[in-house]
């Protein structure tokens, strides 16, 4: 029995650095990708699936030692270009074909944003590696992001083994369900990207923004401490990133926003007084990923919207209450 007994725990003093180490590799694989993804030089096509909407894009990327440069073009549906240069990015749509924007075109794009969200907020998922496969005919890391919770989503991730560039991504409910998925079909890494490559084809309107104020933890503190709502509820390491006061341009009244994140997922507050009756998001509603929660309180409309399971934006919206001072 006292043999038994040493021989178990050989084994497990064998398995616990082995479970720690390749943790490690996992985050360090993670790591990598964000560098890849800005340094590399790469021409490819990935098709960016919502729900039943499926888009094919073709991204063209270029790095050096003044700039960073990417070309993504729509192959399929609306016309549109985008051309980024270091934070500065550009969308371009045909004369007459300009639809809305919301400064993240062409569905996700090539999913940069995910890496840097991803190393900024893994004290709330789990990161594991997985078995290898093949993507775009190159052979595949995986990587498992588990939350650390079911009020949010997890993802798994491909990466090229060569090269460290992310090749695939799902977004997965707690069920494993696949709600939204990156994939690359075809790409060449350490392309030759010439100049020519790296300019629009084609001409129209243009909307030009930095991405830099987007990723801005406060766009304004104009109004924090004054609002009259408080947030008795979150999900662990959600924190509040954002809060604005706009008025609203189809009807002239103030709305409060606030934008909450783990530093990965986030979710927005909307707050807005009713003067008069009309049309207003009452209970759940998703679309893809997306869900959304509305509900009357103190003769306000409240809405949380956000990339996050129904559950937790219900959840969100049951937790807000009106009281004498600000979260």
């Amino acid at each position: 029995m006292q043999q038994a007994r040493h021989i178990i725990l050989s084994l497990c003093l064998l398995i616990i650095p082995f479970s720690v180490h390749a943790d490690q590799d996992a985050m360090q694989l993670l790591q990598s990708m964000g560098t890849a993804a800005k340094n590399l030089n790469y021409d490819g096509v990935f098709a960016y699936q919502s729900g039943n909407k499926l888009q094919s894009i073709r991204i063209i990327h270029r790095s050096d030692e003044r700039d960073e440069i990417e070309r993504v073009l729509s192959l399929n549906g609306a016309a549109r270009e985008v051309i980024r240069t270091n934070d500065l990015v550009t969308c371009i749509y045909p004369e007459g074909k300009r639809i809305h924007v919301n400064r993240r075109p062409l569905g996700r794009g090539f999913p940069s944003d995910l890496l840097s969200r991803l190393s900024s907020a893994t004290d709330y998922y789990k990161v594991t590696l997985g078995d290898e496969s093949r993507v775009a005919d190159r052979l595949a890391q995986e990587l498992s992001i588990t939350p650390i919770d079911n009020d949010r989503y997890g993802y798994r991730l491909w990466v090229d083994k060569a090269s460290h560039l992310l090749l695939k991504s799902e977004l997965l409910t707690d069920n494993k369900d696949v709600l939204e998925t990156f994939a690359f079909s075809t790409v060449t890494v350490n392309a030759d990207i010439t100049d020519e490559m790296l300019r629009p084809q084609i001409t129209g309107q243009e909307m030009t923004w930095n991405r830099s104020d987007l990723q801005s933890p406060n766009q304004t503190t104009a109004i924090r401490g004054l609002s009259v709502w408080k947030l008795d509820w979150l999900p662990e390491g959600f924190v509040l990133v954002a809060q604005q006061s706009r008025l609203k341009a189809s009807t002239g009244n103030a709305v409060e926003q606030r934008v909450y994140s783990d530093g990965l997922s986030s979710v927005s507050v909307f707050i807005e007084q009713i003067h008069a009756a009309h049309n207003h998001l009452k209970g759940g509603s998703n679309m893809g990923a997306i869900n959304a929660f509305g509900t009357i309180l103190h003769s306000h409309f409240v809405t949380v919207v956000g990339e996050v399971p129904a559950h937790t934006v219900e959840k969100i919206g049951n937790a807000i209450r009106y009281g004498n001072a600000g979260q």
